[in-house]
């Protein structure tokens, strides 16, 4: 069997999708990464071990920044995100608004002379099955250009299916709407010039494969999932000694990701008062902040040792708590070693939501950006390093996460939806 995999050209995307590769490539199968190149982004790729093979001209991460066609930032910095989380928010303006800007990214996503290249390649190389990571629309564009099963597969929540079921809802309840879903306009003319028709299933696949904790899915979702294992993910790299070794005092690890600095250009939050809420608490913190984000600090406090990157798996697992900006592949790392989480939630995608169902859930707890300071970092902090219900329910995910099915399990349901064509 043949299988393309087509992925958001940076690190975490990359890095989410590799092991439902390798689990193929271990059964037998050829597995290929498809599509643009990222100039800035090209190991990671390397590092899976797994084929890839580029189309169109190189991503323009700059250029990605803004998500949208039009050049400006609203559909990421404005006032419509899709990362709200407060229901008090979702008016029809607000849906309508979010939903038509993503679909407008995921158009600008998916250029023409890109679509005709990855359609000519897989009409000549013949795939069995398509996966495909949720920002990237031209997967499902060429799987029904050359009439093969695909499936998407989540790196954090599924927000795309969220304002889905939204916008889904929002046109039930105004009959007398007879405009056109422009999702369902747009991919109907796109796999009309490959001489294919729309269906469903063009928006999240013939099933969706989660590897993330169950209380991250949505209620109300058209999508059919296959729950997995996480599987924890760093870039190559000796390791540091230290990083098994006991601490002496409770330790707590300190990470704002990649995708910001990525995507953004910037971090959403401030290095300073984050160091400065956990720098009197007697705590090892190990922080992965670079030198730019150093920059704002005036003094790192003792307590804290900075490193640009260290491997996150391996060191959670000395952990006794973790402070991130909520990205799925962070809470996953932290949910496999059963660490309680504080998350400062960014607004890219689903953080705050994740943070929210943490909060529900009794893993984690949650500090709005704009009530980031020293103390809301210090006394949540306190709170999941003193009160034991944090830890438990953080074991509790843990296990549920370890008995679910992994990618290997996985891997003859994949067969037999390739054999459905």
């Amino acid at each position: 069997m043949r299988v393309m995999v087509m992925v958001f050209p940076t690190r975490t995307h990359v890095y989410s999708m590799a092991p439902v590769g390798w689990a193929l490539a271990a059964a037998g199968h050829e597995v290929r990464f498809v599509g643009q190149r990222n100039p800035r982004e090209v190991l990671p790729f390397a590092e899976t071990g797994l084929d890839a093979m580029w189309f169109g001209e190189d991503l323009d991460i700059a250029q990605h920044r803004r998500l949208s066609a039009g050049g400006d930032d609203e559909t990421l910095h404005g006032k419509h995100q899709l990362s709200e989380s407060r229901p008090e928010r979702y008016t029809e303006e607000y849906v309508r608004t979010v939903y038509e800007g993503w679909v407008d990214v995921f158009r600008w996503n998916s250029p023409e002379p890109l679509l005709n290249e990855l359609v000519r390649f897989a009409r000549q190389w013949q795939p069995d099955l398509v996966l495909w990571d949720p920002l990237v629309y031209t997967a499902p564009i060429v799987a029904q250009a050359v009439g093969v099963p695909h499936l998407r597969m989540m790196y954090a929540a599924d927000q795309t299916a969220r304002i889905g079921a939204q916008y889904r809802d929002l046109r039930a309840s105004r009959p007398e709407d007879t405009s056109p879903d422009p999702f369902v306009e747009w991919m109907s003319a796109e796999v009309g010039r490959y001489g294919a028709e729309y269906d469903d299933n063009l928006r999240y696949g013939v099933k969706t494969i989660d590897s993330h904790p169950s209380y991250l899915r949505y209620d109300g979702v058209d999508v059919d999932y296959l729950p997995a294992r996480f599987v924890p993910l760093n870039k190559p790299m000796a390791l540091p000694r230290w990083v098994v070794e006991p601490p002496s005092r409770p330790r707590v690890m300190l990470t704002l990701g990649i995708s910001n600095r990525q995507t953004l250009g910037e971090e959403e939050t401030s290095v300073s008062a984050l160091l400065d809420g956990l720098s009197d608490l007697d705590v090892e913190v190990i922080a992965t902040l670079n030198a730019e984000q150093l920059a704002s600090v005036d003094k790192v406090p003792d307590n804290v040792r900075a490193v640009d990157f260290v491997p996150m798996y391996e060191l959670l697992a000395s952990c006794s708590a973790i402070v991130h900006q909520g990205g799925g592949a962070t809470i996953g790392n932290a949910v496999v070693n059963g660490v309680p989480q504080l998350v400062i939630p960014g607004t890219t995608w689903s953080e705050r939501i994740s943070a929210l169902a943490q909060e529900k859930r009794g893993n984690g707890l949650m500090v709005d950006l704009e009530d980031v300071t020293p103390d809301t970092i210090r006394s949540g902090l306190q709170r999941l390093l003193e009160e034991p219900s944090f830890r438990d329910s953080a074991l509790e995910v843990r296990d549920e996460m370890l008995a679910t099915p992994t990618l290997d399990d996985l891997v003859p349901e994949l067969e037999r939806i390739a054999r459905c064509r």
